[in-house]
């Protein structure tokens, strides 16, 4: 929307639905719209009330070498260092009511002797959450909004600890908790790296307690190109397998004692059990937001068992993502909620079809008394095993397909082949022996299930190198337009929820928004927030850029929307093009646009645009693009057709929504923002 809507619309919206219901409640098909737009209404009206909670501070102007203190809130370990996120912050030479409430710095040493709840001090280099790399793209200072952060930085030398955490209150408990986790995480990182090679540990340990940083650069390229990367975060898969590991090996235990199974519900147990094993294990992988939603899932699965209902259905998924989107509407837009219940939801309507004849498979298998029959039934039912292994992989994978390639704009070829080999060498080999250790791990004898997850860590980087070296693994496309994404949950909802042939017509809609990715035009030039960076279009469709150092994340940005992998800069334009001409940082661009690049601006006139990133463009004419526009608007992007120059900038596409970068005029710009 251009602006915030105001409270009122969705107060109003939810009462007349409601209203409406109660009074139609006579007539079916009226009373189903009413809910309808009842339910509408009222997400309309959580999403309104989620925005309100957040004062939204943000650093009003990067600030070098600011004094601040804070009380650490996070700390990750980095491959260099480290990075802290700090509440209750205090910045020197700014007023409270401009210092953002929380604030991330990373610093070049690890302190292992900070802990959460502490009162630091330090220096740092700050600025302001940055908005998108282009107008359309990823808003990183939307994310920040909803987490109250409101500055970034990096920190000169460590951090000074002026207080010690308050161990007294209910506070004083809260952290000694997180301490208590926190050192935990750590002490099982330290056994696991003690005991496993630099490759197979780091693996081990990300899966494990969730920390992927000792993760090496190959091994996290070869788990992305393959289409594995989904194995290295903690989410849906390993919860689900932490939760059912527990649920069936205390149920298989519990068996065997008869005057304990023949006397109590050891089923409902083993589910209360599970549910409290899977928290613990969320704990212990650092309690992220997917975690947190896969968690709730397999929470309400175990309680449908404990309640003798049945644990997997539509109305799981709808439960569970209705909890989410009541408490945290936001995550409606990121891609692990939509990936995750996207594969969820096509896997409970295609495994709904193929249970009855799963199930009648295995009975049938099981009737046969003689060796040769048990021998058989052995067998058959391993092999169905693999196949609804097989069947779960490739089913996930279509159903993540066009969320996938809307927000990271690339896809792994043989993403359903690695998953097929891996996902099942995860559940079956790797995930028990890393139970099995944190079980054996209190009493120093996780030796040997820790060589065991080793082993099968090495194969699954093993297969992950193998696949990503296959050639054309990877495959990318431009970026797909915003109203993709509806289009593609319809069709989604379609293929599961209709009945007979009418169902494949929901094909036609995710088709369509995939296919839309080549029909949005894209910009002939675009202009990065800082005005170090400028691409052009060529001819050939590609981005040519105007360094190939500066601005590396906004830089991967515009290629991935491009639909592009390598790229050339102006330094590489042989002097016979007609479509660029640069000479002495002075770009003309199809003749119609003069990017001068450039700190002072030499001469500005141009046939009918005149760009100046790098400075305030005193003399030129009125139009052109200087540094003031992009420090007030953000990022621009400036597209050539029909004799007409149509320029799109990031505050447009934003709108006055309070996670907007503030607006600043020409006075509060510098030289080299």
């Amino acid at each position: 929307m251009p602006a915030e809507p105001p409270i009122w619309v969705g107060l109003v919206a939810l009462a007349a639905g409601a209203a409406a219901g109660w009074l139609l409640r006579r007539h079916d098909t009226v009373l189903a719209a009413c809910i309808l737009l009842t339910a509408m209404a009222a997400g309309f009206l959580a999403g309104q009330m989620r925005t309100a909670q957040f004062e939204g501070r943000m650093l009003p102007a990067p600030m070098e070498r600011a004094l601040f203190v804070g009380i650490v809130d996070q700390i990750e370990l980095l491959p260099a260092g480290q990075r802290v996120t700090l509440r209750e912050v205090d910045i020197k030479d700014l007023p409270r009511e401009a210092t953002p409430l929380r604030m991330r710095i990373k610093t070049v040493v690890a302190q292992p002797e900070l802990r959460i709840g502490q009162k630091v001090g330090g220096v740092a280099s700050l600025s302001a959450p940055a908005g998108p790399a282009e107008p359309g793209a990823f808003n990183f200072r939307r994310q920040a909004f909803f987490g109250d952060l409101g500055a970034t930085g990096f920190g000169f030398g460590r951090l000074k600890v002026i207080k010690q955490p308050d161990e007294t209150g209910f506070a004083g408990i809260t952290t000694a908790v997180a301490d208590w986790i926190s050192a935990t995480r750590a002490a099982i990182a330290q056994r696991i790296r003690s005991q496993l090679p630099d490759g197979a540990g780091a693996t081990a340990i990300a899966l494990t307690v969730g920390d992927q940083t000792a993760l090496r650069a190959a091994d996290i390229n070869a788990m992305r190109d393959s289409g594995l990367a989904h194995l290295m975060s903690i989410s849906g898969l390993h919860i689900g397998i932490a939760a059912g590991l527990f649920f069936f090996g205390l149920r298989f235990a519990l068996a065997f004692i008869p005057w304990i199974a023949l006397r109590y519900p050891v089923k409902k147990w083993a589910a209360a059990l599970a549910i409290l094993a899977a928290a613990l294990y969320a704990a212990l992988a650092g309690w992220t937001p997917p975690t947190q939603r896969s968690l709730l899932m397999s929470g309400i699965a175990l309680t449908a068992i404990m309640l003798d209902r049945s644990p997997i259905s539509l109305q799981l998924v709808a439960w569970a993502a209705a909890f989410i989107l009541m408490f945290q509407p936001e995550t409606l837009l990121g891609a692990s909620f939509q990936m995750s219940f996207a594969a969820v939801f096509a896997l409970v309507v295609v495994f709904d079809r193929l249970g009855p004849w799963l199930a009648s498979r295995r009975q049938k298998w099981g009737e046969g008394a003689s060796w040769d029959a048990k021998l058989f039934a052995v067998v058959g039912n391993t092999m169905l095993w693999l196949a609804a292994t097989v069947v779960t992989s490739f089913v996930a994978g279509l159903a993540t397909l066009p969320f996938a390639l809307f927000h990271f704009d690339r896809l792994s070829i043989y993403g359903v082949f690695a998953n097929a080999n891996a996902v099942p060498l995860t559940a079956f080999w790797v995930m028990p022996s890393a139970a099995l250790s944190l079980l054996l791990m209190p009493f120093g004898l996780e030796n040997w299930p820790l060589q065991v997850m080793g082993w099968g860590c090495e194969l699954l980087l093993w297969v992950a190198h193998w696949v990503a070296g296959w050639p054309g693994a990877i495959a990318v496309l431009p970026a797909m337009p915003s109203l993709a994404l509806p289009v593609v949950a319809v069709g989604l909802l379609w293929l599961g929820m209709a009945r007979g042939r009418w169902r494949a017509l929901g094909a036609i809609p995710v088709a369509a928004a995939i296919a839309s990715a080549w029909m949005v035009p894209r910009p002939d030039i675009l202009i990065s927030p800082s005005g170090k960076l400028v691409a052009f279009r060529a001819p050939n469709g590609d981005l040519m850029l105007s360094s190939n150092r500066a601005e590396r994340l906004v830089r991967d940005t515009w290629l991935r929307r491009n639909g592009q992998i390598r790229f050339d800069d102006i330094g590489d334009l042989h002097g016979s093009e007609d479509w660029l001409r640069c000479d002495h940082g002075v770009c003309d661009y199809a003749g119609r646009v003069r990017v001068i690049l450039s700190d002072v601006p030499a001469d500005c006139s141009a046939p009918q645009l005149s760009v100046v990133p790098r400075a305030v463009a005193v003399g030129c004419p009125d139009g052109s693009i200087d540094q003031a526009d992009l420090v007030a608007r953000g990022a621009h992007a400036i597209y050539l057709a029909d004799g007409a120059i149509t320029i799109v900038d990031a505050a447009a596409s934003i709108g006055d929504r309070p996670w907007a970068s503030p607006r600043l005029s020409a006075d509060d710009v510098g030289t080299d923002q």
